[in-house]
């Protein structure tokens, strides 16, 4: 059964049997504050029975609780034996004195104390002679904590008060009677697969925000060869080795289908990231001032996420702040500066057709340490492409007919390739022979010509691009 407090919106307590102990679990928003902690444990005591008779474990999840400095939870640990403790004791007897204590929990099992306050009725002649409520509030992952831990949790924190506080210094902690009642408080996160859940305060509710996440199924062998030895040494092995010179940031721009989106992608993939994308229909809102609030809410959260690529595909939307026409979108840019300024943010991958429309700010190093500049692809990786396609989508393609198709796919992009062998595998049901891709090129429209001034454009944007940049741009008798 489950029993709702305040708002659905918010929480909810859902006590659930398992073997011989109650777990109790509370879901809640992902922003938590401490002060929330408070209301929820305050709330709930009136379901537990007094004396208790079993041991309880109430499941505290957010996504941001758990990364929570020491000092913010062990704050909690005074607020608790402040406010609700005291009154827990002058209910309820047997329990004369309670012990809580803050303890991050490591995958072997094994506790780390970094506060523990001890609460009692009476003077402190009589300790470890009565019975203790015991509340343990633990931070880790759940399956590594569990409840017959307690006994040794107990005895840590008793020494940790014990100690400092010096209310008994002979007391020898392995002869502490373990006449306690246990509470487990387990802070956990809660990161969905497909999304994170981002709540963002607004007047008495909470706006709830679900931002994508994902992992790559792209490789390094999907890049040309020239592109991926010079992302290697400059990207990817610097990030992977901590280097305090890593980039943090990076801009890869060419015209449409060129796989800019895949090239993040392959990033992530080679760094075992896993990709947030942030796009402006996330947080954009028609209310005055509600975009900027939301978007602060989600840049604050991804920030700590170390193992994650912030992405902004076709980034065009961030036009230079002389442009813009809506203060909106000056203060959304100006946000952003902000964010990509900070040292502690995770690496944050921008993608665009149109360079030159972006705010200047945005790509100077220190913000973008390194644009990539990509063209259409040459002769040879248009056969990878080819080939990579038709074993995507199981089509039966001899290598003997590789060169014709590198041929007659001059100018075409990495997309349009793929296009072009899925047309051709149509017309043959699913194999391609050269009458099926004669007759595919003669649907596909592709001007050379205006191609060739494109690949000739971001020879000159990458010429005069003031920065590092890294350039996959094939000269004409490549791509022919």
């Amino acid at each position: 059964m489950s029993h709702h407090i305040e708002s659905t919106k918010t929480y909810s307590f859902t006590p659930i049997k398992i073997a011989s102990h109650k777990v109790y679990v509370v879901e809640t928003i992902p922003a938590i504050p401490n002060t929330r902690v408070i209301s929820i444990l305050s709330k709930i005591s009136k379901y537990f029975r007094f004396p208790l008779e079993t041991n309880i474990k109430l499941r505290i999840r957010g996504s941001q609780i758990s990364n929570l400095e020491p000092e913010k939870l062990s704050y909690l640990v005074h607020l608790l034996s402040a406010t609700i403790l005291p009154l827990y004791l002058n209910k309820y007897e047997p329990h004369s004195q309670a012990l809580i204590a803050y303890i991050d929990i490591s995958k072997d099992g094994s506790g780390v104390i970094h506060n523990a306050a001890l609460v009692t009725k009476k003077d402190a002649k009589n300790l470890g002679k009565k019975h203790t409520l015991f509340i343990a509030l633990a931070r880790g992952d759940e399956k590594h904590i569990e409840i017959h831990q307690l006994n040794t949790l107990f005895k840590m924190a008793w020494l940790y008060v014990s100690q400092p506080l010096k209310l008994n210094k002979s007391i020898d902690v392995s002869t502490v009677p373990l006449r306690t009642r246990n509470i487990l408080v387990t802070f956990e996160s809660k990161i969905e697969d497909k999304y994170i859940e981002i709540s963002v305060p607004e007047f008495h509710e909470a706006l709830r925000v679900k931002i994508p996440i994902r992992t790559s199924t792209w490789c390094l062998d999907d890049l040309p060869f020239r592109l991926r030895e010079e992302v290697e040494t400059i990207v990817i092995k610097p990030i992977a080795s901590n280097a305090p010179y890593a980039p943090r940031g990076i801009m890869i721009t060419g015209p449409p289908g060129v796989g800019k989106s895949v090239t993040a992608e392959i990033i992530a993939s080679a760094l075992k990231l896993k990709i947030i994308e942030l796009r402006p229909s996330l947080y954009r809102s028609m209310w005055y001032g509600l975009t900027e609030k939301i978007l602060e809410g989600i840049l604050k959260n991804i920030k700590s996420r170390k193992n994650s690529l912030v992405l902004l595909d076709d980034a065009d939307f961030l036009v230079g702040r002389h442009v813009s026409l809506h203060e909106t979108h000056v203060s959304e840019i100006t946000i952003l500066l902000r964010y990509l300024q900070e040292t502690s943010r995770p690496l944050t991958v921008l993608t665009t057709n149109v360079p030159e429309l972006l705010d200047p700010a945005l790509i100077r190093p220190g913000r973008i340490d390194a644009v990539i500049v990509m063209g259409y692809p040459d002769r040879e990786f248009r056969k990878r492409i080819a080939l990579r396609s038709a074993e995507k989508y199981k089509i039966d393609l001899k290598s003997e007919l590789l060169e014709t198709i590198a041929n007659l796919t001059r100018w075409f992009s990495n997309a349009e390739i793929e296009a072009f062998i899925r047309l051709a595998a149509s017309k043959g049901e699913g194999r391609i022979t050269e009458e099926t891709i004669l007759w595919a090129r003669q649907r596909f429209n592709i001007n050379e010509q205006m191609r060739k001034s494109i690949q000739n454009q971001l020879k000159w944007f990458g010429e005069q691009f003031q920065g590092i940049s890294i350039k996959y741009v094939p000269n004409e008798s490549d791509v022919l």
